[in-house]
């Protein structure tokens, strides 16, 4: 009886720190690992080597696959910008959730402001003169540094 307790612990514990899914991202990369939640476009996981919890952005994933049933699980698509035009694709993204991205390179802008020209009108602008640069050397994603007219600055990363 104590041999058959000693077998369901062992049992219990090895499926427990078992890598359960693999996380493939958008750039080819296969991470094997425990997926824990999502939560404000981050993906928490564990992997092997430690109980560590680790996150990763969910733009830099493509699909988690859960290797006990075979079941896929689309996390987002590939953003694919190819020309000035694509910017419409570009996304505006938060410092944090760049984990797992690479940075690409700092873009810089002008906005001249128009007198009686409302904020909203000013903001999309901005938006929109940022997400072309972005586009113009195929950039997916931006952080936002400076909002300033006379000073536009944004992060541009990639897969």
């Amino acid at each position: 009886m104590k041999n058959i307790a000693i077998l369901i612990i062992v049992f219990f514990t090895t499926s427990i720190f078992a890598q359960t899914h693999e996380i493939l991202k958008h750039n080819s990369e296969k991470l094997d690992a425990n997926y824990i939640n999502t939560d404000s476009n981050l993906i928490y996981y564990s992997l092997s080597s430690s109980s560590e919890k680790q996150k990763i952005s969910k733009f830099a994933v493509a699909q988690i696959n859960e290797k006990s049933n075979n079941n896929s699980k689309i996390i987002s698509d590939k953003i694919n910008i190819a020309t000035k035009s694509d910017y419409k694709k570009v996304v505006i993204l938060k410092e944090y959730e760049t984990v797992g991205l690479n940075k690409s390179q700092e873009l810089t802008s002008f906005i001249g402001k128009v007198k009686g020209q409302s904020d909203y009108e000013l903001n999309k602008m901005i938006e929109n003169s940022l997400k072309q640069k972005a586009a113009t050397i195929g950039a997916p994603f931006i952080v936002m540094v400076s909002k300033d007219p006379e000073n536009l600055k944004a992060i541009a990363y990639s897969y």
